[in-house]
């Protein structure tokens, strides 16, 4: 006997997909062209077919709970190869904004962070609440007997100590961190109970184990060596990702320099770092590699050629903050060894507001997707989705 399936469409959803940059899904007629090129779509319930036509008909909760929406890298080889012109790679790109909006928490904030009106709001609250930090720095410093002058000369830690910068970063990245996790958690009980409903047969690999292949997947990038259409997406991911991972390690080392080995030594390591230091010449490298990677997918996206994606105020925003915040890491860094002390502080200041922006808002920015798409690799390793790929990509 049959099952009857009911399907509620929500065309409102589908109108906000539209809306967000997959404008061309009407024209998709199901020649599954796409899921044919597409070297990343598994050969069972093979991707982007199946979330076009879902699409159409605004079957919201089953593309929410659908990781095959994260498993594209959006290398547009199936816009490019679409007799239609539908540009499969654009609706999924607009599907992943919604997702992110769908579990992110507060909802609204997603509304907030990716819409350029509200950016200078975006921008005020960290400003204010940076503002407040100093205020309140001083009474602080006097309650619990900690420095507030770190010596002459231009030092940043005498606007900003470092107890100060570490405990405000640390709270609010804290606060990310757990609401980012919440989004995952819930995106991750969507994909069970859907798995569940449609296709139970459980798991064919163990969490960590599939934890394991995607974390080397992340480091090579593998899946976007599989997209050919437009190979410098690769180049500029893996740089601008290298780059933010120096600079992240970086400044982990830094806390542990000040407040574990310093403490501990009697002779304390001087911070901040010597220009020769090799964590300072990690951190340079690191900002080069980013600026430079923001640089080539800008450049990408900029041109006017149909192997590149739509570009949204979703991507934009991300982009152009992520390069913001090397460039005014790099021009930090140069006014303070040339002693330009006004200049000094208002770019560090503006640099600091930068990287609040680009680590707090990270749960409602594009930035999630480095949640979501890990969370969907894994449990698609985990499921059983990800081992056709993988099995045919280690025996070419």
């Amino acid at each position: 006997m049959s099952e009857v399936t009911a399907i509620q469409p929500d065309l409102e959803f589908a109108q906000e997909i539209v809306d967000s940059g997959g404008e061309d899904v009407r024209k998709c007629f199901q020649c599954a062209t796409c899921s044919v090129v597409c070297d990343l779509s598994p050969e069972e319930s093979p991707f982007p077919r199946k979330e076009m036509i879902w699409t159409q008909w605004g079957l919201k909760d089953r593309l929410f709970s659908d990781p095959d929406i994260w498993l594209c890298h959006n290398c547009n080889d199936c816009s490019v190869h679409c007799p239609r012109s539908a540009r499969p790679g654009d609706v999924l790109a607009a599907l992943r904004k919604q997702a992110v909006a769908h579990y992110s928490l507060p909802g609204f904030l997603a509304g907030w962070v990716n819409r350029p009106s509200m950016l200078p709001l975006m921008a005020l609250i960290p400003a204010l609440l940076l503002a407040l930090a100093i205020t309140v720095r001083d009474p602080i410093a006097s309650a619990f007997g900690l420095a507030t002058h770190h010596g002459e000369g231009m030092q940043y830690a005498n606007l900003f100590p470092h107890w100060l910068l570490i405990g405000f970063f640390s709270f609010f990245l804290g606060l990310a961190v757990l609401l980012a996790g919440v989004g995952a958690l819930r995106f991750w009980k969507a994909m069970t109970a859907a798995d569940q409903a449609g296709n139970p047969g459980g798991s064919t690999k163990s969490i960590s184990a599939s934890l394991v292949a995607v974390i080397k997947d992340i480091f090579t990038h593998q899946r976007f060596g599989k997209c050919t259409t437009l190979l410098s997406r690769r180049q500029a991911h893996l740089t601008a990702f290298y780059g933010f991972l120096a600079l992240f390690l970086v400044s982990g080392w830094a806390v542990i320099v000040l407040y574990v080995i310093n403490p501990l030594s009697e002779s304390p390591l001087p911070y901040p770092f010597p220009f020769l230091d090799p964590a300072k010449l990690v951190a340079n490298v690191g900002a080069l590699a980013l600026v430079i990677g923001c640089v080539i997918a800008i450049r990408d996206r900029l041109k006017d050629d149909t192997k590149v994606g739509k570009s949204t105020d979703f991507d934009w925003m991300f982009l152009w903050l992520l390069f913001l915040v090397g460039v005014t890491g790099i021009f930090t860094e140069a006014l303070r060894y040339a002693q330009a002390q006004t200049p000094g502080y208002i770019i560090y200041f503006i640099h600091l507001i930068l990287a609040f922006m680009l680590l707090i808002y990270l749960p409602y920015s594009k930035f999630a997707h480095l949640v979501y798409r890990t969370v969907a690799l894994v449990y698609a390793e985990h499921s059983g989705r990800g081992v056709a790929d993988r099995t045919e990509q280690t025996t070419q």
